[in-house]
C-alpha cells in the first residue's frame, strides 16, 4: 500500500518537474530601402559546395528593438542597419535569409544552441567566449549624450552624476573609472535611457553613437546632442555562430571584407546624418603644430548671436560652437574660449597671440589684409534693420545714418552708391541693433541669419527687416593669423570634413532655437570701462592743472594754509573743549554754539539753536538779562551761579560771558560758556556730611571709650577686691558674702557687655527678630516675680495689670520683648525712691489678624527734665538723675532701637520729681490657641547615671572652670588642650559627650567635629563652645556636625539643663527585668552573629542607633499630627524587633500598626505610642548595659 501511494503522488508531480516548452519565435518578414548589386569576392570550392547544400540560413534577433540597427515596425516586419547588411551579405552568397524575433538574448542563444537558427544579430558588447563572431559590419563608437552639449569635452571627474545606461551595453567598472561617484541607472533601451535624459531624471546618456544620432535627430534635435566620444570599447553590430560554425563565420567574414566603401556610407547615410569620419590626413609638419600646442583657443564674441553666444553659466552656443563640437567628434581635436568685448578686440587678441582662431567672423576685403579665413560655412545676405513703425524707411536714401560693426565688406559700397549716407560704427552687431532702438541711428547693417535671431528673441516688436543690401551675401567663417598656414590647413581640412547637410541642420536648428539670455554687461562694459577712463583722465588733467596753479600762487596759498591752520586750531578750542560754549548777538540770537552744547540739551525737544534767548521759553532766559549788562563791560564778567534745566532736571552751573567786538571796536555780541557744577556741589555736600558724620564718630567714640572705662572698671575692681579678700581670709564669717557679691557683680558686667553687643549688632543691621507664637499670658506674667524682690528692698510698691480682654496667641520675638519690659521695669524702680512702679498690658482692637499691643510703665520717680528728654533713646546719653545710678545709658537706646525694627512706636512723659510713664506700642498678629505638641515621658535625672565627658579648651582658667562645673554635677571628665590631644584621647577612652571650645591652635573645634563625625561608629553629642555669641557662629558649629553651641559665660545651671537633655541610663539600680538576656533571645542571636563577640556588639550597637532615630522620628510625627506615616515607622521599631527577638517590644509595635491603618481615636494613638516608647527605651537601656559590660570584661 505504501508503494502504491508514493507512485501516486509522483505521477501527481509529474508535470511540475517536466522543462518548459522551448519559446516560439516569431518569423519576421524583411524590409529594406536597398537596391545594392551584390558584392564581388572569392570563396574556395568547398566553400561553394557547402553554400549549395545550405540554401537557408535561420537568423534570431531579440529584444524590442535597437534603432537604426532593428527597428520593428509591425509585429511582423522588421527593418534596419542589421537587415541592410543580412540582405546584402546573404543575397550575395546566394541564401535565403529567415529571420526569427525571441523575446530576449537568452532565448535567442538558448535557439542558436540548440540549432534552430544558424546565426544572430548581436549589437551589444558582450563578450561570448562559447560562441564564434564576424567581423563588425559597421564601426560604432560610445558615446556622451546630454541636454546642453558644449563644444568642448565634458570633464571626466564630475561627482554625483546621474547617468543612463543600456542594459548589458556596458560594464558599471569601466564607467566608474570616469566617474567614481557617478549614479548608474539601466534601462531596457535605448529610447528610454534618452528619454530620461531629456526629462532631468538623469544628466548623461552613454551608449552607441550610431544609436544616439538617430534618436536624437527624430525626436530631440533641439534638446540633446553628444558631447564627447569615448575611447572605443566596443566592435559594432556583428553576427554570432555556434562554435561549429566555422563555415559560416569564414564565408560571412569574406563578404562584409568585400563590401566597398560607398556602399557602406551609402547604408550608414540612410539611417545617421551624423557620422563618424576617417582621422584627418594631416602632414607631420601639421602634427607636430597640434602636439606642440595642445588644445586650440577659440577668440570669441559673445554677442555675435546666433553664431556665438554665452548663457548665464558661460558656456558657449550658436552655429560655430555646433560646429566646433563637430570638429572634436571627427578629429579629436580639443578646443576652449577666449572672450572677446567687441569686433575690433576679437581681431586685436588673436594678433596678439592670445589666441589662435575666430569662432565667427564675416569676411571682408579689410580683414582678408590682416587674417587668413577658412572656408566659410555660413552664407547670409546683408539686411537693413530699422524700428518697427510705418515712417521707418524701407530703403537706404541719401541722408541717413546707420550703425555697422567695423571693417564692413558692405560699407564701401553704400558709401559709392549714397555719399550722403553717415556710419556710426558699433562694436558688435548687438550693439548695432541697440542704437536702433535707442534713437541714436536711423538703420543698422546686419546679416540676414543674425538679425533675424536677434528680432524674433531679443527684440520682438521693436525692429524689423524691411531689404536686402547688395547682391554679394555675407561670409562667416573661422580666421587665423596670417603667420599660422598649419592651423588654417587643419581647420581647413577638419571643416571639409564635415557634410553641408549637417551645417544645414545645425543652421536650421538656431534659426528656430530656445532663446538664450544674453549678458548685456558685454554690450556696455566697454562704455563703462571708456566713461571710467574718461573720467580719471580729467580728474588726472585736474590735479595736473591743479598742480601748477598752486604753484603759481605759492605764496597766496601758504597764506592761506596758516589761515585754514589758525581757522582749524579755533574749531578745535571751540568743539573740543568740554565746557558748553555759545556766541549769542546783540538781540539776542545764537550765532553758534560747540558740541559739548549740543549733549547738554540732548534730551530737549525743542530746537534751541534757532531759539533767541530773549523767548521765555528757552531755558537760558534767565541768563539773558544779565547778558544785556555784559554788554556795557569792556572785559568779561564774573561767573555767576544759575540753576538750568537741561530737559530732564535741574542743573547748577557757573555761566561766564565774554564780550567780542569788531576791528573797529563795535561789539558784535558775547561769547559765553558754563560749568556744570551740579556733581561737584554734590560731592561737597556728601564730604560735609560725611565728616559730620565722622566727627560725630569720633565724638560718640570718646564717649563710649570714657563711659565703658569707667563702667567696666566699676564692677571689675570689685570682684578682684572681693575675690581678694575671699582668697586671703579662708574661713572668715564674711567670705560668702563677698563672693556672692563678686558674683553679681561678674552678672553686671556680663549684662553691660551684652548691651554693648546689642547696639552694635543694631547699628551693623545684623541683629534678626526670631518670631513665634506665644501665650499672651506666658509672655507677660514672669515680669512680676523678677523684679518682685527688687522692688520689696526699696520698698516699692509692683503692680501688673494685664487687660483680660486679650488675644490667646500673639506673633513676637518673646525674647527681644522681655528685653524692653525689664529694660523699661529695670529703669523705673532704679529711679525710684518711694512710691510704686505700675506696669499696665492691654490690646487696642485691630483686624481680624492684627491688634495694637501697648505696653505702659509708670514709676513716681525723680523724673526726666525737659531739655534731657530728646537725647534719652541715644546711646550712652544720661539725664542728671541717671548719672546719679549705675549704669550705661544703653538701655533705653536698644529698647528704642528694637521697637523701631518691631515696627512700633515708643513715646515718653516725663515731669521732674513727679514721675515717669514710657508708653510702648507695637501691632501684632495674634490667633486662637492652638494645641501645643505632646510631651513625651523622658527619664527622670536623678536616675540618670554620670557621663564621661571629654573637655577640651586651650585655656587653662576655661578648663578649670568646666571641669569644677561638670564634677559637681557628678561627671567624670578627661581634660585636652588642642582638637589633636582631644582625637587621639577619645580614640583611647570611652567618651560619651565631647564639649570643645570653638577657637583653638594646632586644631580647633570645627575641624575636630569633622573628624570625630567620620570616624565614630556608635552616637556621639559634641557640644561646642564659644565666647562669640553671634548666630552665624552657631550656624557655623552646627554646619561642621555638632549637635549644639554654648556661649561663654557658661553658668551652671544651663549646663545642668543642657545634660540632662542627654538621654542616659542608670548603670546602678536597674529595674527588675531590663537584662538583656530576659528581653531577647540572645542565644539564637548569637547563632546569627557565628559565636563573633565583635559582629554581635556591631548588630546590637547598629539596633541601639536605628531605635533611636526611628524614636525621633516618631516624636516628629506626633507632633505634626502625622498619623497616616505612623505605620511606616512603627513597621520598622517591630522589624528591628523581630530579628533582635523582643517579643514585647515587637508585640506593641505591631499592635499600634495595624490600630493606626483605620481612622484612629488620637487619645488612644497617644496611649499606645507611650507603651512601645516604653518598650523600646527598655530595650535600648539593656543594649546599653550589655555593651558597657562587655567592655568592661
Amino acid at each position: 500500500m505504501r508503494n502504491v501511494l508514493i507512485l501516486f503522488f509522483l505521477t501527481l508531480c509529474w508535470p511540475v518537474v517536466v522543462l518548459p516548452a522551448s519559446v516560439e519565435p516569431t518569423p519576421m518578414v524583411l524590409f529594406s530601402r536597398e537596391t545594392s548589386a551584390p558584392v564581388n569576392f572569392k570563396l574556395s570550392d568547398s566553400d561553394w559546395r557547402w553554400l549549395g547544400t545550405k540554401r537557408d540560413v535561420n537568423i534570431a534577433i531579440y529584444g524590442p528593438g535597437n534603432p537604426p540597427f532593428n527597428i520593428i515596425q509591425s509585429p511582423n516586419t522588421v527593418e534596419g542597419i542589421s537587415v541592410d547588411y543580412s540582405l546584402l551579405v546573404f543575397y550575395s552568397l546566394g541564401l535565403r535569409p529567415n529571420i526569427l524575433h525571441y523575446p530576449d538574448s537568452n532565448a535567442a542563444l538558448e535557439a542558436l544552441n540548440k540549432g534552430e537558427v544558424d546565426m544572430l544579430i548581436d549589437d551589444s558588447s558582450e563578450q561570448l567566449t562559447k560562441h564564434l563572431s564576424s567581423t563588425p559590419f559597421m564601426p560604432d563608437l560610445t558615446a556622451l549624450v546630454s541636454r546642453e552639449a558644449s563644444y568642448f569635452p565634458q570633464a571626466k571627474t564630475s561627482t554625483s552624476t546621474r547617468i543612463a545606461l543600456l542594459q548589458g551595453s556596458l560594464g558599471d567598472e569601466w564607467l566608474l573609472s570616469y566617474y567614481p561617484d557617478a549614479k548608474i541607472t539601466h534601462y531596457e533601451s535605448s529610447a528610454m535611457a534618452l528619454f530620461s535624459v531629456a526629462i532631468g531624471e538623469n544628466d548623461y546618456f552613454i551608449g552607441s553613437q550610431t544609436v544616439a544620432n538617430f534618436l536624437i535627430q527624430r525626436n530631440y534635435a533641439n534638446m540633446m546632442s553628444v558631447a564627447d566620444i569615448f575611447p572605443a570599447q566596443k566592435s559594432g553590430p556583428r553576427f554570432v555562430f555556434r562554435s561549429d560554425g566555422q563555415t559560416l563565420q569564414r564565408v560571412v567574414n569574406t563578404v562584409l571584407k568585400a563590401i566597398p566603401s560607398a556602399e557602406h556610407k551609402a547604408i550608414l547615410r540612410q539611417w545617421s546624418q551624423e557620422s563618424i569620419s576617417a582621422p584627418l590626413a594631416l602632414t607631420e609638419k601639421e602634427k607636430r603644430w597640434l602636439t606642440q600646442h595642445g588644445d586650440l583657443r577659440a577668440v570669441v564674441d559673445p554677442l555675435y548671436a546666433p553664431f556665438t553666444v554665452f548663457d548665464p553659466n558661460e558656456k558657449l552656443h550658436g552655429v560655430a560652437a555646433d560646429i566646433i563640437r563637430l570638429i572634436h567628434l571627427r578629429t579629436g581635436l580639443n578646443f576652449k574660449t577666449v572672450q572677446s568685448a567687441s569686433i575690433i578686440d576679437t581681431i586685436k587678441m588673436l594678433n596678439d597671440g592670445k589666441g589662435d582662431f575666430i569662432a565667427a567672423l564675416t569676411y571682408s576685403d579689410a580683414r582678408d589684409k590682416l587674417l587668413l579665413f577658412i572656408h566659410p560655412y555660413v552664407s547670409t545676405p546683408f539686411v537693413l534693420v530699422v524700428k518697427n513703425t510705418a515712417s521707418a524707411p524701407t530703403l537706404v536714401n541719401g541722408i541717413m545714418r546707420l550703425s555697422i560693426t567695423p571693417n564692413n565688406q558692405f560699407q564701401e559700397q553704400l558709401k559709392e552708391q549714397h555719399p550722403g549716407v553717415s556710419f556710426l560704427e558699433a562694436k558688435n552687431t548687438s550693439a548695432a541693433l541697440q542704437l536702433v532702438i535707442d534713437g541714436k541711428v536711423d538703420g543698422a547693417i546686419s546679416n540676414l541669419i543674425s538679425a533675424n535671431y536677434m528680432i524674433d528673441h531679443y527684440f520682438r516688436g521693436d525692429l524689423k527687416v524691411v531689404s536686402r543690401l547688395g547682391k554679394d551675401d555675407a561670409l562667416i567663417s573661422f580666421a587665423v593669423r596670417r603667420d599660422q598656414p598649419e592651423l588654417y590647413s587643419i581647420l581647413n581640412k577638419a571643416l571639409a570634413a564635415i557634410p553641408p547637410s549637417e551645417i544645414s541642420m545645425i543652421i536650421n536648428k538656431w534659426q528656430g532655437a530656445p532663446k538664450i539670455k544674453l549678458d548685456t554687461w558685454t554690450i556696455y562694459s566697454a562704455q563703462f570701462y571708456w566713461l571710467t577712463g574718461i573720467f580719471f583722465v580729467l580728474v588726472s588733467t585736474s590735479l595736473v592743472w591743479n598742480y601748477y596753479l598752486r604753484k603759481e600762487v605759492r605764496t597766496r596759498h601758504s597764506i592761506q594754509l596758516k589761515l585754514q591752520e589758525q581757522s582749524t586750531l579755533r574749531e578745535t578750542l571751540f568743539n573740543g573743549t568740554p565746557m558748553p560754549t555759545y556766541v549769542v548777538d546783540l538781540e539776542g540770537n545764537i550765532l553758534s554754539h560747540n558740541q559739548a552744547w549740543d549733549e547738554f540739551f540732548i534730551q530737549e525737544t525743542k530746537n534751541l539753536a534757532t531759539m533767541p534767548l530773549t523767548s521765555r521759553e528757552h531755558p537760558l532766559f534767565i541768563i539773558n538779562f544779565a547778558l544785556t549788562q555784559v554788554r556795557t563791560l569792556p572785559v568779561k564778567s564774573a561767573p555767576q551761579r544759575y540753576r538750568l534745566s537741561n530737559g530732564v532736571e535741574d542743573r547748577v552751573i557757573l555761566h561766564q560771558s565774554t564780550p567780542f567786538k569788531r576791528s573797529d571796536g563795535e561789539l558784535l555780541g558775547l561769547i559765553c560758556s558754563w560749568q556744570d557744577m551740579t556733581e561737584y556741589e554734590f560731592l561737597i555736600k556728601e564730604l560735609s556730611a560725611a565728616r559730620e558724620n565722622a566727627e560725630q564718630a569720633n565724638r560718640t567714640k570718646s564717649t563710649f571709650l570714657a563711659t565703658m572705662s569707667h563702667e567696666i572698671r566699676t564692677p571689675l575692681s570689685a570682684i578682684i577686691g572681693l575675690l581678694e579678700l575671699a582668697v586671703t581670709n579662708k574661713g572668715h564669717p564674711g567670705t560668702e558674702e563677698s563672693i556672692q557679691v563678686a558674683y553679681e557683680s561678674a552678672h553686671t558686667l556680663m549684662g553691660l557687655v551684652g548691651d554693648i553687643l546689642d547696639i552694635a549688632k543694631i547699628e551693623s543691621g545684623k541683629l534678626e527678630l526670631t518670631l513665634e507664637w506665644m501665650k499672651f499670658n506666658e509672655l507677660f506674667s514672669p515680669v512680676i516675680p523678677v523684679f518682685m524682690g527688687l522692688a520689696r528692698q526699696k520698698h516699692l510698691e509692683l503692680t501688673c495689670d494685664i487687660d483680660v480682654l486679650h488675644p490667646e496667641e500673639i506673633y513676637v520675638d518673646p525674647i527681644r520683648l522681655h528685653q524692653i519690659m525689664f529694660n523699661l521695669v529695670s529703669n523705673a524702680i532704679k529711679f525710684t525712691e518711694q512710691g510704686s512702679v505700675d506696669i499696665q498690658v492691654k490690646c487696642l482692637s485691630g483686624s481680624d489678624q492684627q491688634v495694637m499691643l501697648e505696653l505702659v510703665v509708670n514709676d513716681t520717680g525723680v523724673g526726666i527734665p525737659q531739655d534731657d528728654q530728646p537725647q534719652i533713646f541715644s546711646p550712652y546719653k544720661q539725664s542728671d538723675a541717671g548719672k546719679k545710678q549705675v549704669g550705661t545709658g544703653l538701655g533705653l537706646s536698644i529698647c528704642a532701637q528694637l521697637v523701631s525694627m518691631m515696627g512700633g512706636t515708643i513715646e515718653l512723659f516725663s515731669q521732674p520729681g513727679r514721675g515717669t510713664r514710657i508708653t510702648v506700642e507695637i501691632s501684632v498678629e495674634h490667633r486662637q490657641y492652638a494645641i501645643e505638641p505632646i510631651e513625651m515621658a523622658s527619664i527622670p535625672v536623678d536616675d540618670a547615671r554620670p557621663l564621661s565627658i571629654l573637655v577640651v579648651d586651650d585655656h587653662s582658667a576655661n578648663r578649670l572652670l568646666l571641669k569644677r562645673q561638670l564634677s559637681f554635677l557628678g561627671h567624670h571628665v578627661i581634660e585636652a588642650i588642642n582638637g589633636v590631644q582631644a582625637l587621639q584621647l577619645w580614640r583611647k577612652s570611652h567618651v560619651e559627650l565631647i564639649i570643645t571650645d570653638c577657637s583653638m591652635p594646632v586644631m580647633d573645634g570645627l575641624e575636630l567635629t569633622k573628624c570625630l563625625r567620620k570616624e565614630q561608629q556608635v552616637p556621639l553629642i559634641i557640644l561646642g563652645l564659644t565666647a562669640n555669641a553671634q548666630p552665624e557662629e552657631r550656624a557655623r558649629c552646627l554646619a561642621a556636625g555638632m549637635d549644639d553651641c554654648l556661649f561663654k559665660p557658661l553658668q551652671l545651671s544651663q549646663l545642668e539643663i543642657q545634660l540632662n537633655k542627654i538621654s542616659r541610663q542608670p548603670q546602678q539600680r536597674q529595674e527588675p527585668g531590663a537584662v538583656l538576656e530576659d528581653l531577647i533571645d540572645l542565644t539564637a542571636l548569637q547563632q546569627l552573629a557565628q559565636q563573633d563577640t565583635g559582629l554581635l556588639r556591631d548588630l546590637l550597637r547598629t539596633t541601639h542607633d536605628e531605635n533611636i532615630r526611628d524614636i525621633q522620628q516618631l516624636h516628629i510625627l506626633i507632633e505634626s499630627k502625622a498619623w497616616a506615616s505612623l505605620p511606616h515607622t512603627l513597621h520598622r521599631l517591630a522589624g528591628a524587633a523581630q530579628i533582635m527577638g523582643a517579643a514585647k517590644a515587637e508585640r506593641y509595635c505591631r499592635e499600634l500598626e495595624k490600630y493606626c491603618e483605620n481612622a484612629p481615636d488620637v487619645d488612644e494613638v497617644i496611649k499606645r505610642v507611650k507603651q512601645v516608647l516604653a518598650s523600646v527605651a527598655e530595650l535600648n537601656n539593656a543594649i546599653n548595659v550589655f555593651i558597657t559590660s562587655r567592655q568592661s570584661h
